[in-house]
């Protein structure tokens, strides 16, 4: 079962006003001064460092403290009784002003110039919206429990906030509060572990202890990673769930959109309680008794787990490719029907449960350059003809699904050096040579089921452009 530690800093987790906008009530005072009362000033700063490392990622750690110290000092000063009541509204302007400074000790970013063109409030409230977008960065690596003890016993304190700002510029998409949960864990684990009178394997007792809170937030930072980077993440999810489950497009469609509602709620609010109701309440429906005897005893299995635990289950679940569906398959010359709306759905569905190797950034790239086809025939004068001319593209597009499906398949049986030679033998014509080496960035960065969404999302663009390139 999946444990969630709650220390009162945890269970309490402040949106911090530099960072959202509330109903446009940003920068309240109120909720900022009950959050500093309820953790104190030392946590109050690690809450900053979370939620600004997530924002920003690219900043280094002294650009992340330095903001942190600024909040936390406003806070102080200003949450006091004897403060004058425009003193936090003052405070909050001249951070925000301190972050058009030319050598502002704040994280860059773009966009910030943009922000800087405007005064007080407005300019309050740009900076409020901003959010850095890059590739994600590479997972932690677990250091030796040699490395940890060395830097724990040098400066607990630092140690703990250099750990919040590693793993939430990773995880950059999730409720800050998991961060929170997993650094207090590993402090935890470190301060037992790194005491003279502890055993030999206390980190790999304190590790397995918790790998049911390391694979969920593996899960979590995933789902939620797609949620908010890829542009069809609705269709994909329907065609994942369908291929998992092995269920009617129909119901796919229903669980799916539960899942993705659940996840456009809550993925992007700093307190964590959100997410536990909405996937526990998932689990009902995906578990439902009616349905259950129907199911694998694998997935039984899962579904007498915790709620969240559950999740990580299914989600670990061997998919299978699904050679017959339960549906009449759609024809490209009936996806603009009218009197049919879930065609191009359906179309897209039946595609994507065939091919149980693609990962869901992939799945949904493809997908995407797809319905973007289908939807500018069906905007056409006259749909019939423009969806016999584009016919033969959108086989293309789909097949490359199918050469993904190979390539990862093989990706995973062979070393890299043979994989790379199968590539290049596979791989002719026109620009041969940089269409395969594209085909193996995809590869080596997108077969794994939890690939990155931007980076394969960017990756699988580029590989339709050199296939579109080819054709030509």
């Amino acid at each position: 079962m999946l444990k969630m530690r709650t220390a009162a800093f945890i269970a309490t987790i402040i949106i911090i006003p530099n960072l959202t906008a509330d109903a446009g009530k940003n920068y309240e005072k109120e909720k900022v001064c009950g959050g500093l009362r309820n953790v104190g000033a030392k946590n109050f700063k690690m809450v900053v460092i979370a939620l600004y490392s997530q924002k920003f990622p690219n900043g280094t750690l002294e650009e992340v403290s330095s903001v942190a110290d600024e909040m936390t000092k406003l806070a102080e000063e200003c949450c006091q009784d004897n403060a004058s009541p425009d003193c936090y509204d003052k405070g909050a302007t001249q951070i925000s002003d301190k972050s058009c400074g030319k050598d502002s000790p704040f994280p860059k970013h773009p966009g910030i110039e943009q922000c800087c063109t405007v005064q007080g409030h407005e300019r309050r409230l740009c900076l409020a919206t901003l959010r850095y977008s890059s590739d994600e960065l590479p997972s932690m690596m677990e250091p030796m429990p040699e490395e940890i003890c060395t830097q724990y016993t040098k400066d607990p304190s630092g140690y703990a906030m250099r750990y919040v700002y590693e793993s939430a510029r990773r995880h950059r998409s999730i409720p800050a509060g998991f961060i929170l949960n997993t650094t207090q864990n590993h402090v935890q684990t470190a301060e037992k572990c790194c005491s003279p009178a502890a055993s030999t394997p206390c980190f790999f007792k304190e590790r397995f202890q918790q790998r049911s809170s390391t694979i969920f937030l593996r899960f979590l930072s995933n789902v939620c990673n797609n949620q908010v980077n890829l542009k069809s993440y609705q269709t994909g999810l329907t065609a994942y769930v369908g291929g998992v489950l092995k269920i009617p497009f129909e119901e796919a469609l229903v669980v799916s959109k539960h899942f993705q509602s659940g996840l456009a709620k809550c993925c992007l609010l700093p307190q964590p309680e959100c997410v536990i109701e909405e996937f526990t309440s998932f689990q009902k429906i995906l578990c439902k008794e009616s349905i259950l005897g129907t199911m694998s005893e694998e997935f039984q299995k899962c579904c007498s787990k915790a709620p969240l635990d559950t999740l990580t289950c299914v989600d670990n679940l061997k998919r299978e490719p699904r050679t017959s569906l339960d549906m009449t398959e759609v024809t490209t010359a009936q996806l603009c029907e009218k009197n049919q709306p879930n065609n191009t759905d359906r179309y897209l569905f039946q595609i994507g449960v065939k091919h149980a190797s693609v990962s869901l950034p992939v799945l949904t790239t493809i997908q995407e350059e797809i319905r973007s086809t289908v939807s500018a025939c069906c905007s056409a004068a006259d749909s019939t003809v423009c969806l016999k001319e584009k016919e033969s593209k959108l086989e293309k597009t789909a097949a490359l699904l199918s050469k993904t499906d190979a390539f990862c398949s093989q990706y995973f049986k062979l070393e890299l050096p043979s994989f790379k030679t199968m590539v290049q033998q596979e791989v002719q014509g026109e620009g041969a040579e940089s269409r395969g080496q594209a085909w193996v960035e995809l590869a080596t960065a997108c077969c794994s089921q939890h690939s990155p969404a931007q980076l394969c999302q960017k990756l699988t663009e580029a590989i339709i452009k050199h296939e579109d390139d080819a054709a030509a």
